[in-house]
């Protein structure tokens, strides 16, 4: 009955009620206990000392046994604002080795505690951030550092800091000595403060770059060109080389966000997850948001992506600094998505602009120019040129013909490797000789291998629609474009087909900013409009049908 009467109940109306009598608060207590939220530093200071006098005074009336002090706290969110708590200590932040003090004396008095950190309207070179690598801070296996400028409730723009690609801010966060439990790291340069429901992926509104920044790049930038968000842009790029040092607590982490980091540089990133041997190989989320890094330095990424992998997020602006100053041509990015994104339960893709590469391979593009099916009809953003249509159902046939003809050729190659070493098998076994003499016919033994590569194949294919289908967490697609398409003359009408025939189980959401045009897909069902504002949303709810 606690339980049901707590899940409609606010964490404080729930404390307020807890003191009216005593036999109330036995009744709520395993509920109280079992996942506190703590706001400020005062609030965690009460706590711990709560935790202390029960451990060692255990009366039986109203406080806590021993034992029901291990068992009943499984969870802590802690939230600490050093804006806030300063306030109530002359000016003073709370220090970091305090933080760290009472964490370790909440792990010791509850050893299975699972703790997520939280650091809001947090400065990177102020503490506690600057000092972290001093301290040991145990049983955290959450950590959310926000040192950005944006908070929704405020009206006024907090002063940004001019940041710029360091090691150092890094190592406490991977070492695995200041965070050894550590399993989730975001680190967001844009909010002061965790991010509302509803909070768009969108930062433009905080854009303020324009071409003037970089008067003496070789190059101009493109059209619509998307530029680093304020605070981060300031940070001239650096080809830094500092060694991070050790990255053992890599090994444990889960999940990475980062979030409009100017302290990152591709050199950074390398060392974190550019080698074939890092010790990433746990990672199953991984989310990078505008951050300084060039095309060249996502494809090199991609090629070292972590095996299991499952949730991938890149936002990328068009121009970083990166970008401007080099004279190397920028990878394509959108066949090395198509590929990679094969095996990703999650996949989000945001830049400048994306084309069709990111649903047909070369030999289905090379399938519709030799049938003569018209698709160079785009203009600015995509936009279909006045009265020209698209022939959907041409499109559909061509590319579903050209992709059934490449499975066809596929399961052909390995039967024929199959027959191959069969036969190399067989072989093998008539030279030793046999005492019933000669071998299996090729006839025979070719109608052999036949039946068990179809079995095989079809077996593979199932285990995929199994895959999809009964995951827990429903595969999903969302590409997005702030400024248009990669080829002159594509259409985003032929982007919203090719979403249409991509494998069944799959959500597709399209979003064209510079359009104002969104919509959901999924194969066998009809697309669905939505608006623009809502497909840019952190955390998409997926529409139902």
């Amino acid at each position: 009955m606690a339980e049901q009467i707590c899940h409609y109940v606010k964490q404080s109306e729930v404390s307020l009620l807890s003191l009216t009598t005593k036999d109330i608060y036995r009744l709520i207590r395993p509920v109280l206990y079992r996942w506190p939220k703590i706001t400020s530093f005062t609030s965690l200071t009460l706590f711990n000392r709560t935790l202390t006098q029960a451990t060692y005074l255990g009366k039986t009336d109203y406080k806590w046994s021993t034992r029901d002090c291990l068992d009943q706290t499984r969870f802590l969110d802690v939230t600490l604002d050093p804006t806030l708590d300063s306030a109530k200590n002359n000016g003073q932040p709370p220090p970091a080795i305090l933080i760290s003090r009472i964490l370790q004396s909440i792990e010791r008095r509850c050893p299975k505690v699972d703790i997520t950190l939280c650091f809001a309207h947090c400065k990177c070179d102020s503490t506690p951030i600057s000092v972290l690598g001093q301290e040991s801070f145990p049983r955290v296996k959450k950590l959310v550092v926000c040192v950005g400028t944006h908070d929704p409730d405020e009206t006024h723009q907090r002063q940004f800091t001019h940041c710029q690609p360091n090691a150092e801010f890094w190592s406490p966060f991977v070492d695995g000595m200041s965070f050894p439990d550590c399993k989730s790291l975001e680190v967001r340069h844009h909010w002061a403060k965790n991010p509302p429901d509803g909070a768009s992926l969108d930062l433009s509104p905080i854009c303020r770059g324009t071409a003037d920044d970089f008067p003496n790049a070789t190059r101009r930038p493109r059209r619509h060109a998307r530029f680093l968000p304020y605070g981060a842009r300031n940070a001239r790029f650096s080809s830094s080389r500092d060694h991070i040092g050790n990255v053992d607590g890599l090994e444990k982490f889960e999940s990475i966000v980062l979030e409009a980091t100017p302290e990152l540089d591709p050199s950074i990133l390398m060392q974190f997850l550019g080698d074939q041997r890092s010790t990433a190989a746990n990672l199953r989320n991984l989310e990078l948001r505008f951050c300084d890094l060039d095309a060249n330095t996502i494809a090199e990424l991609l090629h070292h992506i972590p095996p299991n992998l499952k949730r991938l997020v890149l936002l990328c602006g068009n121009l970083s600094e990166s970008d401007v100053y080099s004279t190397e041509k920028p990878a394509h990015l959108c066949p090395l998505l198509r590929q990679v994104g094969k095996n990703l339960v999650h996949l989000e893709y945001g830049a400048n602009a994306i084309c069709r590469e990111l649903f047909y391979d070369d030999a289905e593009i090379e399938s519709l120019k030799r049938n003569g099916i018209m698709t160079r009809i785009g203009q600015e953003g995509g936009a279909s040129s006045t009265g020209d249509h698209i022939d959907a159902h041409a499109i559909q046939e061509t590319v579903l013909d050209c992709r059934q003809k490449k499975r066809a050729v596929y399961r052909e190659g390995r039967f024929n490797n199959g027959l191959t070493e069969a036969e190399a098998r067989s072989a093998i076994a008539c030279s030793s000789g046999s005492l019933f003499g000669g071998g299996p016919r090729p006839e025979s033994m070719a109608n052999k291998v036949h039946r068990e590569f179809e079995n095989m194949l079809d077996e593979e294919e199932e285990q995929r629609k199994r895959l999809i289908e009964g995951s827990k967490t429903k595969w999903f697609r969302r590409f997005i474009t702030w400024g248009g398409l990669c080829g002159h003359g594509d259409t985003w009408e032929e982007m919203q087909i090719a979403a249409d025939m991509d494998e069944e189980g799959i959500t597709w959401v399209l979003a064209n900013k510079t359009l104002h045009r969104a919509s959901q897909h999924a194969n066998t069902k009809l697309p669905i409009s939505i608006s623009t504002e809502r497909s840019l949303e952190e955390h998409y709810r997926i529409k139902s049908w």
